[in-house]
């Protein structure tokens, strides 16, 4: 298997955050999102933009001292950027993308 054919590059990010807010702008593919719930039952919201008024793309959730994954695979194309919102600071969320050019968006 060539791994550019499939569009893996191997430029690959991963971002930690505690705080809802814009890990990436512009185009991208999500390859694996964590949630971690630290303390109580936690959720969070994964957008397509800027903020919160952006596409949702994926609503997780995860009970006390549990973590769970989402992992679409790169067939989920995010075309403004990637907006994390968390519920508190117990939500623990782990993401990995790759940018991908506007041409493949």
């Amino acid at each position: 298997m060539n791994n550019e054919s499939e569009g893996n590059t191997g430029d690959e990010r991963s971002d930690y955050t505690i705080t809802s807010r814009v890990i990436h702008k512009g185009p991208l593919r999500i390859c694996c999102v964590l949630l971690a719930a630290d303390g109580n039952n936690e959720d969070c919201q994964i957008y397509d933009g800027e903020n919160a008024n952006g596409e949702l793309k994926c609503h997780l959730e995860s009970l006390s001292g549990t973590s769970f994954s989402w992992g679409p695979g790169l067939n989920v194309k995010f075309n403004i950027g990637l907006y994390i919102a968390v519920r508190s600071a117990t939500s623990k969320v782990t993401v990995t993308y790759r940018p991908i050019s506007p041409k493949e968006a």
